[in-house]
């Protein structure tokens, strides 16, 4: 039969341990009685008793692997009769006078712990019924007997006090165990609903990703074809119907390019600080990875000349970071007025079977070409788990008019 992982069979198994453990230890303490006195001996009615507790057990033995509805019934059962079985030993044991008639409320915890609210009140209901009538219909111990030492006879007030505290504390766990049952069933419910929000999240991040990603292998190929036609329509000799096939092929590559951009919005203006840029960047790197960590450091006040072929330049990186799998993308700037050196470092790949960097064919000259443009240099350095690109060039220097 097919085993169904559950909370009522995990209660049952601990209802085995807690059974077992209850029976050796009441055991163990009469078996040591004869050692303060002879008279104390444990009749054999008493023993039998006790072994008689160790039946529920054997009953959530034998049906553990039951299916979880049957599995909620059978622990209701279990716990009604070790409620039974405790009476009639108690009742031997001179009634609800005798101390041991406090392990009623046990089962009845448990029972509010695990079972529905009718469940639990029925058992309440069945507790206290039954602590009444072994109360006033119980077998008087003789005296001087061991059953005598265990359970004396107490007056009528003292035995009511009993039962009104008795009660008091089961109404009490009853209700402390629903309540518990209620906020555990709450918190289950809210977990399963964090889970399903992360779920969706995540598919619409892996939507936005893909999106994002095909929008850049569209855009990348398109601004390469819009140079290399500027560059061929700028070569002399040319006949006129091919410059303006050139020009058209131009036009309708740039058109395309702007269709992909048109909603793109991080684009700095034309001058702007180091630290705006790479926050304008972490905004447009995020639809593409969300779980991209960019960090910017460095000469924070530093202002970029001619910033959107700057953007477009770091964009191009963080895409091939990205399409190695990087989780971690580092901008570092230093600047002494001289001489300044942009450091792109990043993390990927990760894995192993990612050793092979991807994307860093068309976007990366398109990066060199700009950077050129720019009066700047590239350098890069791979490794199969990070790579970096250092990017120097001359503050004092004018740059060019870039295509």
């Amino acid at each position: 039969m097919t085993t169904y992982p559950n909370p009522h069979r995990t209660w049952r198994r601990r209802l085995i341990a807690l059974r077992s453990l209850l029976v050796v230890c009441l055991a163990l303490a009469l078996l040591t009685l004869p050692r303060f006195s002879p008279d104390l001996l444990p009749p054999p009615a008493l023993l039998a008793g006790l072994a008689a507790l160790l039946l529920p057990s054997l009953l959530a033995v034998c049906t553990l692997n039951l299916t979880p509805p049957r599995q909620r019934l059978m622990l209701g059962i279990e716990l009604a009769l070790d409620l039974l079985l405790m009476l009639a030993l108690v009742r031997q044991l001179g009634g609800a006078a005798n101390p041991l008639s406090f392990y009623l409320l046990v089962p009845l915890l448990l029972a509010a712990l695990t079972l529905p609210p009718r469940a639990a009140w029925s058992l309440l209901a069945m507790t206290l019924l039954g602590y009444t009538v072994v109360g006033l219909w119980h077998s008087a111990p003789a005296p001087h007997s061991t059953l005598h030492a265990l359970s004396r006879e107490l007056s009528p007030t003292h035995g009511l006090g009993m039962a009104v505290v008795f009660a008091a504390l089961a109404v009490v766990l009853t209700l402390l165990g629903q309540v518990i049952q209620s906020l555990s069933r709450e918190q289950q419910r809210q977990q399963e609903r964090l889970l399903e929000l992360a779920g969706r999240r995540e598919r619409l991040y892996q939507v936005a990703a893909t999106l994002a990603h095909q929008a850049h292998e569209l855009n990348t190929p398109l601004s390469s074809l819009v140079m290399l036609a500027d560059n061929a329509g700028q070569e002399p000799g040319l006949p006129d119907a091919t410059r303006e096939d050139l020009a058209q092929i131009e036009t309708l590559a740039r058109r395309l390019a702007d269709r992909l951009r048109q909603t793109d919005t991080s684009e700095p203006p034309e001058q702007c600080h180091y630290q705006e840029l790479g926050e304008r960047l972490r905004q447009h790197l995020r639809h593409l990875c969300p779980t991209l960590t960019l960090t910017v450091e460095g000469s924070q006040n530093t202002e970029f000349q001619d910033a959107p072929a700057w953007f477009r330049v770091l964009a191009n990186l963080g895409y091939n970071a990205i399409d190695a799998g990087a989780e971690h993308l580092v901008l570092r700037l230093e600047n002494d007025g001289r001489r300044a050196l942009l450091q792109v470092s990043d993390d990927g790949p990760r894995h192993e079977r990612n050793r092979d960097r991807e994307g860093l064919g068309i976007g990366l000259a398109l990066v060199e070409t700009t950077l050129a443009t720019l009066g700047a240099t590239l350098a890069l350095d791979f490794h199969h788990q990070w790579s970096q690109a250092r990017i120097m060039w001359s503050p004092e220097a004018p740059t060019h008019d870039h295509a």
